[in-house]
């Protein structure tokens, strides 16, 4: 009720506005007429006229009583008519009675337009009751129609005013609530925008940036500011050609769902998306901007690799089952030869380094077997310092042979571990080899063993051509190798191995520096 009451007091402050210059307009015309009619009459019009009018003029400008005022500056005017016909008691000015009641329903206002009603038809029955010479052809009877006449009109001008008002009331009714829902469906679309995980860009068809979301400013590294402000790049120039060509079908009014495309964030970064593109049109079906709603699939990229890499391993597991049941059979027999040969008391030294070897060899193949069927180890308590040196005695052979030493640091002894003693050695051998093929002739090897926070550490570092960083990343995977005949197998053999110690591998480089191995195992409790 309260908002109607001001949306009233508005309107009437308007109509006031209005009003006063419409009266003003009135009053100069009248001054040119009664100055080339009658100048004393417009001699004693003007100063009056001016004063009234001026009043109405304050009052309407001021909008202090806007009520007030309205029903006041209905009343000047018939107060000015009133002075005219009786300095001026002609026809033509009487009718103007009827236009200041013509310009009361300017107002919409029942009230006002009754009041200035009943002003009319009392201001002409006292100018017809008075003036009998002007109306001698004018029957008193007459008057009775006359009267009934004018209560006609401002009947029909108050229900007139009273359903335009109630028009106006239920447009704008009407309206609001159309604004309303508008405003409601807008914040709803907004939040949904806002809120969502995937990033949104709307785009104009020449590219410039209509509306983006949180998500994708946190996606991509931009503010709104710098996207609106500077050319926006967030497709690489690789994909500029097959991004051109999607957006050509988005024009002709085709949707694309799924697409997936490179994108690059504000650092530079390239990274996978999926991509759905849609058109926005306008009411005649044009189409007005492009909606893309961009889903970062960087993990389930990785997921992918993931899952082929142990489709990979799965066909290695029972690729090195099949050669290790191949293997076997001539191990055994050299195995039974060796032990003809210690028994007729030939090169017993010999024979106990070979069976040594074959022993381990046949180890060696139990754990390429592992990836085909998960076995146990058989752990137990090692002195990890004790290991490496039996491991160095192995290698260093191997070393001379390319001309390479291998120097040997320990820096903490009594560092015991739990595992398998051949896994682990079958690691060191892995590294330890890999390392002097990395190497060039004269160079050197470091392994040290020292301890890292609860853990026994293992650095085999050499000083070969190293690896890029992009390398780095695929150390492990099956088939991935540096070498000209290696497999990646041995790599990824030990790794599995590490893991399943629940250790960890980890490998530093750079280009032209060389590269450090570390392996870190759990070190065992020197209270237990």
């Amino acid at each position: 009720m309260n908002e109607y009451r001001s949306e009233q007091i508005d309107v009437i402050k308007g109509r006031n506005h209005l009003l006063y210059k419409v009266l003003w307009g009135f009053f100069i015309v009248d001054l040119l007429i009664d100055f080339w009619v009658d100048p004393e009459i417009a001699l004693f019009m003007l100063p009056l006229g001016a004063v009234v009018f001026g009043i109405v003029t304050y009052l309407a400008i001021s909008n202090r009583h806007p009520v007030f005022t309205m029903y006041f500056t209905v009343s000047s005017f018939y107060f000015f008519l009133f002075c005219l016909l009786w300095v001026q008691p002609i026809m033509v000015n009487y009718l103007y009675i009827w236009f200041c009641f013509i310009l009361s329903t300017i107002y919409h206002q029942y009230r006002v337009i009754v009041y200035a009603g009943v002003l009319s038809i009392a201001m002409s029955s006292y100018f017809f009751l008075a003036d009998r010479e002007l109306f001698a052809n004018v029957e008193d009877f007459d008057l009775i129609f006359i009267i009934l006449f004018f209560v006609f009109v401002t009947l029909f001008f108050s229900l007139s005013s009273q359903f335009t008002e109630t028009l106006r009331l239920n447009s704008e009714k009407r309206e609001k609530q159309t604004a309303s829902k508008l405003t409601e469906t807008r914040e709803y679309f907004h939040s949904i925008i806002s809120q969502t995980a995937d990033a949104i860009l709307v785009q104009s068809k020449n590219g410039d940036v209509m509306t983006v979301n949180r998500a994708f400013l946190e996606l991509y590294g931009w503010n709104e500011e710098e996207m609106r402000n500077i050319p926006f790049q967030h497709i690489p120039a690789t994909q500029k050609t097959v991004f051109n060509e999607v957006l050509s079908k988005i024009v002709n009014g085709e949707a694309v769902s799924g697409y997936e495309m490179v994108n690059q964030k504000k650092s530079g970064e390239l990274f996978p998306v999926s991509v759905t593109f849609s058109p926005i049109r306008n009411v005649d079906g044009s189409i007005r901007a492009i909606a893309g709603i961009y889903r970062d699939i960087t993990e389930a990229k990785r997921t992918e690799e993931l899952i082929i890499q142990s489709e990979k391993l799965s066909v290695i597991g029972q690729l090195a089952a099949g050669v290790a049941h191949e293997i076997r059979n001539p191990l055994a027999i050299l195995s039974g030869f060796v032990q003809f040969m210690r028994e007729e008391k030939i090169s017993e030294e010999y024979t106990g380094i070979m069976l040594t070897e074959i022993n381990r060899m046949n180890q060696i193949l139990e754990e390429y077997m592992q990836l085909a069927k998960a076995k146990p180890f058989t752990t137990s308590e090692l002195d990890l310092t004790a290991l490496v040196k039996e491991t160095l005695v192995l290698m260093e052979a191997f070393a001379s042979l390319s001309n390479i030493s291998i120097h040997y640091t320990m820096q903490a002894d009594n560092c015991m571990i739990k595992g398998d003693a051949n896994s682990l050695k079958q690691v060191l051998i892995n590294l330890i080899k890999n390392a002097v093929e990395a190497s060039e002739q004269g160079s050197k090897i470091e392994v040290i063993v020292k301890r890292t926070s609860g853990y026994a550490t293992i650095e085999v570092k050499d000083e070969g051509q190293g690896l890029a960083h992009e390398d780095l990343k695929r150390l492990g995977e099956p088939f991935f190798t540096k070498k000209e005949t290696g497999t990646g197998l041995g790599l990824m053999v030990s790794f599995k191995i590490i893991e399943l110690h629940q250790g960890e591998i980890t490998v530093t480089s750079e280009p032209n520096t060389g590269t450090i191995f570390s392996v870190m195992l759990p070190e065992l409790n020197k209270n237990h």
